[in-house]
């Protein structure tokens, strides 16, 4: 008996997870395989369901000198494939071996894509990693929710993996990724301790977070590849943050990495290296000694490029239309020569620099082309300040054009700055220095200096065979306006839109209908009236009368045909196939009323519940109102309120429609949410708020008519911030 019982357990195990060990055959994938040789995979679509772990996955791959062709094989993971906050578990994972290549594989619906750690000489290509994890996002066109902010400042033990990736690599060296897609996701290709890469020919664009991400990665070569709209926390006209988006993301001891011939626009930071915390500490080491060139780092809501606490040199890009053009806070021994800045807030902006050479760069159109200055009374907190020399010293300024620029050079505390040999025309302001400035050397400079080129600027990196043209195309929409934030990430232009323009005084609503150029009608229409027209083109415009005396409740159905659509989930509809879209919108008319309140070690919301549920029921120090919670709580702060210890008790009455609704709040520290004195969301443990993402709670309800709302927050530190949402739940294709 004991025998037979051992047959089944194995017969059972070999049922559930087997292995392919033949060759030059085709196989059908099943849930738990284990892949050893190489093979070709039958062509077709896999449902597997995905697990709570990131650490196990249907598919798994192992084995020394293997090819894995996947044949266009989908591997999907969810059937939900409008929430694609709720994927989680991996796709694929390489979990031993060397020398592997992946091709032609497609992973969507998990947290991640593929995963491989401790690979080397790992080919991943003519793969498709999109429609994978990323966050719902909180901040919408008229406001910013802090809860949005990411942070990749340490990824020691896979802190990365909180927010997905296409492909996510761990001590993988001699890794070759190419002709890879990865879009419409939150992370593309997030790589820690990867050395002695190339990266090539890749589209990771459309993303909610990163393109490429590397982490303790040196030595690799990033060339040619499509890194476009990696972006999050912006709003044309209204707020441009970032919340530390990136095309390129370089963190933590990354050294010698080549990134060239790249397109990187319209990302939160087009290009964001930080020397990493170990620096901070320790003042040792930084992301030295890398290059990057020929690439374009433009519209950037924030940075076009950050440099920060490191040794680097840019060489020969463009950086058109950002806020700042290069952010190159503590950056010394740095090379910023050749690149064409145009349109920029601040081209150059440098605080605490040292031993840095600016020559040979062009300069249109700016407000301010370079800015170099210091704090002398800025407190030494941390390692490097105490540890590295970090005045504002010796500059090299020379051989410039400035052309139409309003100033040309702000400095201040900065010692040791050599201005030679710059052309300067139309411009309004040449200098702005004050008596902090010592040791200037200003010479042949104005409109009638020649600047002579030194082609030792000119690095040669080695390129490769058959490099994409990665600049983006002429019909391509391109500008800052362009960056349409959806709920799930930045618009794709894949897909048919009524994009929000503007709403005047009285209510008229402006909507730019963009897209794949086809027609758009009107199909329903609830909340407006007075359409300026029931038809359409796209790209095009359409005008509506919204009420502006009760609820927002908005719902325009469109439909639309034309040129073949990829919906924002990934679903695909051919020419001429209708395809069906919506302009929402639903704002409540509130009435806040906010009581404020100070607790101390007596009556604090943790250790004395009691004690503070009688401070809330008594008299508040202050008392605020507005129909927006988040700027009546703002505007708050002030006589007789600290930013420490502090509570607040919000009321407000809605009336809505019948319906099911999502109640979000980002709060300070702790906070609840009650309806008719319900709790409905609580989040009251501060030891759990580690990432940004934490200080925010969802519930989902059924509301119906009149209900009062009555938020109560508390926090300890001085970190403010009380937003909430209630939007009807719409059901998503």
């Amino acid at each position: 008996m004991k025998n037979i019982r051992k047959i089944c357990i194995l017969f059972v195990v070999l049922l559930n997870v087997f292995t392919l060990k033949a060759q030059d055959r085709t196989f059908s994938l099943r849930k738990g395989v284990i892949i050893s040789h190489s093979v070709i995979i039958k062509k077709k679509v896999y449902h597997f369901n995905h697990t709570d772990s990131l650490y196990q996955a249907p598919v798994v791959i192992e084995g020394d000198n293997i090819t894995v062709d996947f044949n266009g094989s989908v591997i999907d993971g969810s059937l939900e494939t409008a929430y694609p906050d709720r994927f989680t578990g991996t796709g694929v994972i390489i979990k031993s071996g060397k020398n592997i290549t992946i091709r032609n594989l497609i992973v969507k619906g998990f947290k991640v894509g593929l995963m491989a750690k401790g690979i080397n000489g790992l080919t991943i290509s003519n793969s498709d990693f999109s429609y994978n994890f990323r966050q719902h996002l909180n901040s919408n066109r008229e406001r910013e929710d802090l809860a949005d902010w990411q942070s990749y400042h340490h990824n020691e033990k896979d802190e990365w993996l909180r927010f997905g990736a296409g492909i996510y690599l761990r001590n993988c060296d001699s890794t070759d990724v190419h002709d890879n897609t990865i879009i419409e996701g939150q992370c593309g290709l997030m790589m820690t301790g990867c050395n002695r890469g190339l990266i090539y020919n890749n589209n990771f664009s459309f993303n909610s977070g990163i393109g490429i991400g590397m982490y303790q990665s040196s030595n690799n070569r990033v060339l040619y590849n499509k890194l476009d709209w990696n972006v999050r926390g912006f709003s044309d006209g209204i707020y441009y943050r970032g919340q530390d988006s990136a095309g390129i993301l370089v963190f933590e001891q990354c050294d010698n990495n080549i990134f060239a011939w790249n397109s990187v626009t319209h990302s939160g930071d087009g290009f964001f290296l930080w020397a990493g915390q170990t620096t901070m500490d320790t003042g040792d080491g930084g992301c030295n000694d890398n290059l990057l060139f020929s690439n374009d780092f433009s519209y950037a809501p924030t940075n076009g490029v950050e440099l920060t606490f490191s040794r680097n040199k840019m060489i020969n890009n463009i950086i058109h239309d950002c806020w700042h053009g290069v952010w190159g806070g503590f950056s010394y021994n740095t090379i910023i020569a050749n690149n064409d800045f145009a349109g920029n807030m601040s081209s150059i902006a440098i605080e605490h620099g040292k031993d840095n050479i600016i020559d040979q760069n062009h300069f249109t159109g700016e407000k301010t082309s370079i800015e170099l200055w210091s704090n002398p009374k800025r407190p030494k907190d941390f390692g490097y300040l105490q540890k590295r020399d970090t005045r504002s010293i010796n500059y090299s300024i020379r051989n410039n054009a400035f052309t139409d620029v309003k100033n040309v050079f702000n400095i201040n505390n900065t010692d040791k700055v050599l201005i030679e040999n710059n052309k300067i025309s139309g411009s309004s302001l040449q200098q702005k220095f004050d008596t902090t400035v010592n040791d200037l050397e200003f010479d042949k400079t104005g409109d009638r200096a020649k600047p002579t080129i030194d082609s030792g600027y000119f690095p040669k990196p080695a390129g490769i065979t058959n490099g994409q043209n990665t600049r983006l195309p002429g019909g391509q929409l391109q500008g800052k306006k362009y960056i349409m934030m959806t709920q799930w990430g930045p618009y794709s232009f894949k897909y048919p839109i009524a994009w929000r323009n503007k709403t005047d005084s009285s209510g008229k609503i402006s909507l730019d209908m963009a897209g794949p150029t086809g027609k758009w009608k009107i199909i329903s229409a609830k909340g407006v009236t007075q359409p300026s027209s029931t038809s359409g083109t796209v790209p095009g415009s359409l005008i509506v009368q919204g009420d502006t005396t009760a609820l927002a409740d908005i719902d325009i159905q469109f439909e639309y045909t034309g040129e073949a659509v990829t919906s924002t989930f990934g679903a695909k509809y051919k020419t001429g196939q209708p395809y069906r879209f919506h302009y929402r919108q639903f704002d409540i008319p509130y009435k806040w009323e906010t009581k404020w309140f100070v607790f101390d070690t007596t009556n604090e919301p943790l250790k004395n519940e009691a004690k503070f549920r009688q401070l809330l029921a008594g008299q508040p120090v202050k008392t605020t109102q507005g129909p927006d919670l988040s700027t009546v709580f703002g505007k708050g702060f002030g006589k007789n309120i600290a930013r420490e210890k502090i509570a607040t008790v919000s009321t407000s009455v809605i009336n809505v429609p019948q319906g099911l609704y999502r109640i979000g709040i980002s709060a300070s520290e702790m906070v609840r949410v009650y309806i008719d004195d319900k709790l409905v969301v609580e989040n009251w443990d501060p030891s759990k708020l580690i990432y940004d993402a934490d200080y925010h709670r969802d519930a989902v309800v059924t509301l119906k008519g009149l209900h009062t709302i009555r938020v109560e927050q508390a926090q300890y530190s001085d970190y403010g911030m009380l937003n909430l949402i209630i939007q009807p739940v719409y059901k998503e294709k």
